[in-house]
């Protein structure tokens, strides 16, 4: 039987992302596998800013196969600020790798978000690190408090896994585009399965590419009740800044 609350529709047919804030995004040019030139960073937030979006934080990969650091992180974003369209909010973060490498970047200190040190970081898509837990817990020792990026995502969690992390008071950020099938149909799948059990705290678009992430908000369709759980995560997000 057909019922209004089934009825999906298309988010950007909606005033969703109106004001809104992304806390994921890899559009600091010619750091990672994100954009990589300035002018098609530039044009990325003209872009995204049409579609509603007014704050971000930049959330470039930290991991062994690239040469960023907190440091180097810094030094571009101090080089392209004055390039960031007006009427912005733009911030520096990352997104770090737990791999052999990391380590190294706690003890520099890391790049976070919030008033609480709030750090996105991720995983293989395949298998966790085999010290995953003495990581995460290591982060709050050092008063971080770790945001997972896109759980979903990962082939080897289970729902026993998703509510062992939340048990201990991690967070998790749901890649919106997830839930149009972006990322394939378990993303999806499971996308659809946490946010309805209320699991994620945040959302982001992790947009690496400006008209990649255009064709997947013309695939995202929610229901109403979708929506206002999607609209609490983007409340969530404008608390970071």
């Amino acid at each position: 039987m057909f019922s209004i609350f089934n009825h999906k529709k298309n988010v950007i047919k909606t005033d969703l992302l109106a004001d809104s804030a992304d806390i994921h995004s890899h559009l600091l040019p010619g750091v990672d596998d994100g954009i990589q030139l300035r002018e098609d960073s530039i044009a990325a937030f003209q872009g995204l800013h049409e579609l509603g979006v007014s704050s971000f934080f930049l959330t470039p990969h930290v991991m062994e196969d690239l040469p960023n650091n907190r440091a180097s992180l810094e030094k571009h974003f101090e080089a392209f600020k004055a390039s960031i369209p007006e009427g912005l909010t733009v911030k520096m973060a990352a997104e770090y790798m737990l791999d052999a490498g990391f380590a190294a970047h706690l003890d520099e200190g890391l790049l976070t978000m919030g008033y609480d040190k709030q750090v996105l970081v991720e995983t293989s898509y395949m298998s966790p690190p085999p010290d995953l837990m003495e990581i995460l817990y290591s982060l709050t020792l050092k008063g971080y408090t770790p945001i997972i990026a896109h759980p979903e995502r990962y082939v080897y969690m289970t729902s026993k896994d998703y509510e062992r992390l939340k048990a201990k008071g991690y967070r998790f950020q749901l890649n919106y585009l997830s839930l149009a099938g972006f990322y394939g149909k378990p993303a999806y799948i499971k996308a659809h399965e946490l946010l309805k059990k209320q699991m994620y705290d945040y959302t982001g678009s992790d947009c690496h590419n400006l008209d990649k992430h255009r064709w997947g908000l013309a695939h995202l369709e929610l229901t109403n009740s979708e929506i206002e759980m999607l609209s609490k995560l983007l409340a969530n997000n404008k608390l970071l800044f």
